[in-house]
């Protein structure tokens, strides 16, 4: 039995090596505490490289709730994970700002696939692609021996 069963949780995925947290439901304390426990715990097993904060599903995010969220980032970050925030609403972006809040080095996108594309850029994609089918190697030839011809 968990402290939070009684608590309504925030539906994830590990999709592409990242942890995807759709954030559906209306936050409030016990909320995000059960959040942060269960995001932290999913990229510790996982061993994501990535984590996606989508809360395109909120109406509203005041000040502290959105602090919290940095808390959690922060935390992610420390396990070794990049994090991004998807699905900011205008209105919500536009209160944060009025209400002073801290939005410096906040990475955010406007959908998931740009946040993808933040986390694995297609160029970087590509190179890993190459470097799988052995293209892009430089082969090195072999140095002759002392006293065969070059």
């Amino acid at each position: 039995m968990s402290l939070y069963d009684d608590t309504p949780a925030v539906a994830m995925q590990v999709s592409r090596d990242v942890v995807v947290a759709s954030i559906q439901i209306e936050l409030n304390e016990e909320v995000l505490a059960r959040f942060r426990e269960d995001l932290l715990n999913r990229v510790h097993d996982s061993r994501s490289r990535g984590v996606i904060l989508d809360v395109s599903g909120l109406e509203t995010l005041d000040s502290d709730e959105f602090a919290e969220l940095r808390k959690i980032i922060t935390m992610c970050t420390i396990l070794g994970t990049e994090s991004i925030l998807v699905g900011l609403q205008p209105g919500v972006v536009s209160s944060l700002i009025e209400a002073g809040a801290e939005v410096d080095g906040v990475r955010a996108a406007v959908d998931l696939d740009a946040a993808f594309n933040l986390l694995n850029p297609p160029e970087l994609a590509e190179e890993v692609d190459d470097e799988a089918d052995g293209e892009g190697e430089e082969t090195q030839e072999p140095e002759p021996e002392p006293g065969e011809p070059a």
